[in-house]
């Protein structure tokens, strides 16, 4: 291709992207290295997923070298209303909540304001007498006292004991709607947290559950601010995430959420706000599942981390703080991560816990395209995200799906076309 051919190729590109606030700079993927032929077929294979009735719409974005290479809209927000696929459509994050939180309360780390080491009843007192699990035998339930008490890096790389109900016999009856409820607030429901017993000693096992919300508690006592405010002084503002929070403030833009019908197949409404409102302000804010945001905003956030906690001249994070995020937390003896069942969820096998990330263990068996230095994690909803910071990767990847096959195939279409794109063909090789 000529100069002059290339430079229209790339003009023709920047005016053809719908222009947003505080976006990404854009180019062309080959301007930046990437394969134009790998990033179309990631965009024919996305669109394959829509077409085939898998998804109703999907949202996806790639930033290579800091600069925003793809970012495309699929597909219907709402079938039922006939509302388009947009790049700023709204979503609920559902758990890719827990890695915006988790990593904006690493600042106060960076502060002074927040110790690693801090035992949590200094910020949350009624954890100083939480009891944990010793055994089970029918309706007779044992406990013992903390052998080492909880502290806050327990909550950043969950190891603290927090389930979210799954770990503890069903005769002691927590429920998430005990902790997350509407008419609630965070003070309120991490009190109630504190009267049942954790799962496994503090630091013994890594175990999915609130300890982002915990964590989101800690934070309000340690900041003096609720998390709503927190996340928006400390993150949203300073990367320009207009489109980030507990609620949209335009519902009108928040995308359907489906799940699929066991008789028919086809994809139906469902509700995800029974514990939380995300249509208008709440008393709660869960740190660990509760927020909402769009591609463009979740890209800028990836993009601070593939940078070293800075963007636009604005640090959010600490490099070495970013990079302690990013890196392994866990030890074998911890586990590796699962969510709610790690049969059903394969996607994360492989990885371990960074702060509040899923990080990529080398020499694992894993089910998706990847290499070692990667971390990400994913949602409920059908939400997906990762960074690459040694090949200069951040990756989103959002539609609005709850069920068995939620998973796979948009994560690994995702990583497959960066990596195909990125001509990495150790990526592909899952047995180590």
């Amino acid at each position: 291709m000529t100069l002059r051919l290339a430079a229209f190729a790339a003009a023709a590109f920047l005016i053809a992207q719908p222009t947003l606030a505080k976006d990404l700079e854009r180019a062309t993927p080959e301007s930046t290295g990437l394969s134009k032929v790998a990033m179309d077929k990631l965009k024919a294979a996305m669109t394959q997923i829509v077409a085939s009735g898998q998804r109703a719409g999907i949202v996806y974005a790639v930033a290579h070298k800091g600069k925003l290479v793809a970012l495309e809209a699929i597909g219907k927000r709402d079938l039922e209303k006939n509302l388009p696929m947009e790049v700023d459509t709204q979503f609920h994050l559902a758990s890719l909540s827990r890695v915006l939180s988790g990593g904006t309360i690493l600042s106060l780390v960076d502060e002074g304001k927040l110790k690693m080491s801090d035992p949590v009843s200094k910020y949350i007192p009624e954890f100083a007498q939480t009891p944990v699990l010793k055994s089970v035998d029918g309706d007779t339930v044992v406990t013992e006292p903390q052998a080492t008490p909880l502290t806050v890096r327990h909550l950043f790389t969950y190891t603290g004991g927090f389930s979210y109900g799954d770990g503890l016999p069903k005769s002691l009856g927590l429920k998430q709607s005990d902790v997350i409820k509407k008419d609630g607030t965070l003070e309120e429901g991490i009190k109630t947290l504190a009267k049942f017993p954790l799962v496994n000693q503090p630091g013994a096992k890594w175990h999915y559950g609130f300890s982002g919300d915990v964590l989101g508690r800690v934070a309000e006592v340690a900041s003096g601010q609720q998390l709503d405010e927190f996340m928006r002084t400390h993150l949203t503002d300073k990367l320009g995430m207009k489109d980030t929070g507990f609620y949209a403030k335009d519902p009108s833009r928040l995308a359907a959420v489906y799940t699929r019908d066991a008789a028919t197949g086809k994809l139906k409404v469902t509700n995800v706000d029974q514990l939380q409102n995300f249509t208008a302000p709440s008393k709660f804010n869960s740190g660990g599942g509760g927020m909402v945001s769009t591609v463009p905003d979740y890209i800028r956030f990836g993009q601070m981390l593939a940078n070293g906690g800075i963007l636009d001249g604005v640090r959010v994070l600490k490099a070495e703080t970013v990079k302690a995020m990013l890196s392994r937390q866990t030890t074998p003896e911890q586990g590796m991560t699962y969510w709610y069942d790690p049969e059903r969820y394969q996607s994360v096998k492989g990885y371990a816990w960074g702060y509040a990330i899923g990080v990529r263990v080398p020499d694992m068996v894993h089910q998706v395209p990847g290499v070692a230095g990667d971390a990400g994690w994913a949602g409920f909803t059908n939400t997906w995200f990762f960074v690459d910071p040694k090949n200069e990767i951040a990756a989103v990847a959002m539609s609005q799906l709850v069920g068995t096959d939620a998973g796979a195939p948009v994560l690994v279409t995702l990583r497959t076309g960066v990596y195909e794109a990125l001509g990495i063909k150790e990526a592909f090789d899952l047995t180590k």
